[in-house]
């Protein structure tokens, strides 16, 4: 049925446009070694609850995209589905192994930022290339899934 194809899209748009947002703004505060930026970043994100709204719009896309395969006949174990289920694997993977660490790092910015401790305090646990790595690697799987869900090539 294509409402669920369409809602399977826009739920799937919604949630890069904020995974990816965040993850460019935690990179740039990063490598700028801008504490009150990465303090502003992580309250924003905390306050109106963006990470939330992130995670539920991907399990939305997933729920709807299962429901788009089913009611459109897809096999759900073809090849470019299985590669799908892998890259969103991987996904939740890099954001739990790297992005946890930063989102570690950005409340400690928070509290020094609150007691006014010096800048350096905050970022020692993260080097500055840790952002960009996680930015980049979940641009690249964005991508791939992308490529996959249009070009189908398995």
């Amino acid at each position: 049925m294509p409402i669920w194809k369409a809602l399977h899209v826009l739920s799937m748009f919604s949630m890069v446009t904020l995974f990816i947002g965040a993850e460019i703004f935690y990179a740039a505060a990063i490598l700028r070694r801008d504490v009150p930026a990465l303090a502003f970043i992580q309250s924003t994100l905390e306050r109106w609850y963006l990470g939330i709204l992130a995670l539920a719009g991907m399990l939305a896309g997933i729920v709807f995209g299962l429901l788009a395969a089913a009611s459109g006949g897809f096999d759900f174990v073809a090849g470019w589905l299985v590669v799908a289920y892998l890259l969103v694997a991987a996904f939740f993977g890099n954001s739990a192994l790297i992005g946890a660490r930063i989102v570690r790092v950005a409340k400690a910015a928070v509290a020094a930022e609150a007691r006014g401790a010096p800048a350096d305090e905050a970022l020692t646990d993260l080097p500055a290339n840790r952002g960009v790595i996680l930015v980049l690697i979940n641009t690249v799987i964005f991508a791939a899934i992308i490529a996959d869900m249009v070009l189908k090539p398995f």
